[in-house]
């Protein structure tokens, strides 16, 4: 209680801070680019031009940014610069919310569908500053949609290939002080695969009401329910059957040149599968976030975090602990942007978090960025990521150890690009080097493992007239010997093209120097996957679309990061037809 009265303290000292329009510790894309780290954004037109049935596939065409899969419906876990564990080493929201299963720490990917998103936003690299424990890799902001009108939906239906069904109904308004927003989403499919069979339904609600001062009051709450069967590799007729939920409160407040934000939360998951498992797990927390504008040259972000997970494994698994525990931790932070003049900036943040099983840590962010010309730019950045233990490293697995510390990873990064009315590029290079990781070494967890990874990032986008635009990046990554799933090259293109009533959109995506084990062993088939998709215009809210996947019937695997690791083999050429409309 000590240590709560100390982080409630500081955040009264910093009551008077906090800058424009905010959702919790997630930023808008411009300001992110204020904060001087690599992001990188997939709006909402650019996922109409997909068809996904999961919200973190769409990331997979981002450069630095490899997705493993399960097949076109089912798990989909982005690798970000080469970290990603199940989603267990980096941090995703939605509308502010952690996204998490706390007893093993990992992303349910497939409970998140692609209903109802407005856009995602992908930081590389770590950023624990601003998003604490678990952004190792990197972090994902999916944000979704918000009504601006007093009645607007969109309903898209789909079907195609291996019986699959993709329906997708959202209903939003705002009138007077009310404003509200529901979606629901299901998806059914045999899968590519015998025993790779899925069927999920995800709801999401919110309802919000604007108060006589301009502030918001809102509630938001999601429910998912998804059976997936996995094939070979996995043992016959196996499958896993996730039940997941949660809810949010949130009060949202702007002034002349400040803002306060408060969320408090909580979600929950029941898992069993059909090898015996069961467990359930639950994460409550709260986040306040403040932001100054000090001066016309100086921002202030400041906040604190307090969260508690919980977890307990009720049956399945019998050299595992069958029990129920709980971890509760806090953390402030302040991450402060000057510029000292109309073409030099400079950010400096930190971040102290205090675990109450493995301790305290501080992450710190320093950056800088010169605006060359009017049009080309340069920044350097240095930022520190941190994972704290999760709950079955501590005490469910057998080589479990309660006297764990967190793993951390230094990111040392520097950047040059171009933008334009027209064009955007951008080069990277980086180099992370990993300590503290946590290792089973003679049949105990310990803090022993390191890794330094290296890599360059470049991406080219351009607008070529009023229908034509395309886009085109590369991303090299050296692993050094942890090789294992992670492609040392990867190119990927798209390009969208208009006329009339026509929408013709394309995206292509090349791996290489893919292996399935560390120190380069069991080398992968490099591939070149090709998805295109023709929509019509049939009146100006509705559309029919055909959607092609894998059009050219590239045989290939994909490495999975799950139960030791497993070689996936992927869908096979797949069209999809469906409609969508607008109002």
């Amino acid at each position: 209680m000590k240590k709560i009265l100390c982080a409630s303290a500081f955040l009264f000292c910093c009551s008077f801070v906090y800058a424009a329009e905010v959702a919790l510790s997630i930023e808008k894309y411009s300001q992110q680019k204020n904060t001087i780290i690599t992001t990188d954004e997939i709006n909402e037109e650019q996922i109409e031009n997909k068809n996904s049935s999961q919200a973190l596939d769409l990331v997979s065409s981002m450069s630095g940014v490899f997705v493993q899969k399960t097949g076109d419906a089912g798990r989909s876990d982005p690798v970000i610069r080469g970290i990603g564990d199940s989603c267990r080493k980096i941090a995703i929201f939605i509308d502010g919310k952690p996204e998490r299963m706390s007893l093993f720490g990992c992303g349910v990917s497939q409970s998140l569908l692609s209903g109802n998103i407005e856009r995602i936003e992908v930081i590389k690299g770590p950023d624990s500053v601003l998003y604490g424990s678990g952004a190792l890799g990197g972090v994902i902001n999916i944000i979704t949609k918000e009504p601006v009108k007093p009645l607007e939906g969109n309903i898209e239906v789909s079907a195609g290939s291996f019986n699959t069904q993709n329906s997708k109904v959202y209903l939003g308004g705002k009138k007077n002080k009310f404003l509200y927003a529901v979606s629901a989403n299901k998806v059914i499919s045999d899968g590519h695969l015998t025993n790779s069979q899925y069927d999920a339904s995800d709801f999401y609600e919110k309802l919000g009401y604007i108060l006589n001062d301009g502030s918001v009051l809102s509630v938001e709450a999601k429910q998912y329910s998804g059976l997936k069967h996995e094939p070979n590799p996995y043992p016959a007729n196996y499958w896993e059957d996730y039940e997941r939920g949660s809810v949010q409160a949130n009060y949202d407040k702007t002034f002349s040149r400040s803002s306060f934000a408060l969320r408090a939360y909580t979600n929950y998951g029941d898992h069993q599968f059909s090898d015996g498992w069961h467990s359930q797990d639950r994460m409550s927390g709260g986040i306040l976030n403040y932001n100054n504008e000090l001066t016309d040259d100086n921002i202030l972000k400041t906040g604190a975090e307090l969260r508690q997970q919980e977890g307990k494994l009720l049956a399945g698994a019998p050299y595992m602990v069958h029990d129920g525990w709980k971890m509760t931790d806090w953390s402030v932070f302040a991450l402060d942007k000057q510029n000292f003049t109309e073409k030099f900036s400079g950010v400096l943040g930190i971040r102290y978090n205090e675990d109450e099983i493995s301790g305290g840590f501080f992450s710190q962010r320093a950056g800088i960025e010169y605006e060359i010309t009017d049009m080309f730019f340069s920044k350097a950045l240095y930022s520190k990521g941190f994972r704290a233990p999760y709950l079955n490293e501590l005490y469910l697995v057998p080589a479990r150890n309660s006297d764990l510390k967190a793993e951390e990873v230094n990111n040392y990064e520097i950047s040059f690009g171009a933008k334009s009315a027209d064009f955007t590029f951008d080069i990277t290079g980086f180099v992370m080097n990993g300590g503290n990781i946590i290792e089973n070494r003679s049949g105990k967890l310990q803090n022993t493992g390191s890794y330094v990874f290296k890599g360059s990032e470049i991406s080219f986008d351009y607008k070529f007239n009023n229908n034509l635009n395309a886009g085109l990046s590369y991303g090299y990554f050296d692993a050094g010997d942890n090789t294992q799933g992670r492609p040392g090259n990867k190119i990927d293109a798209d390009a969208v093209f208009k006329s009339g009533k026509w929408t013709f959109s394309a995206d292509s995506m090349y791996v290489g120097e893919y292996y399935a084990s560390n120190n380069k062993i069991g080398r992968l088939k490099d591939f070149v996957v090709i998805n295109a998709k023709v929509s019509y215009e049939v009146k100006e809210d509705i559309r029919l679309f055909v959607d092609g996947q894998n059009i050219t019937n590239q045989s290939y695997s994909l490495f999975l990061d799950r139960d030791g690791g497993r070689i996936m083999e992927m869908p096979g050429a797949a069209v999809f037809f469906g409609t969508q409309i607008k109002f």
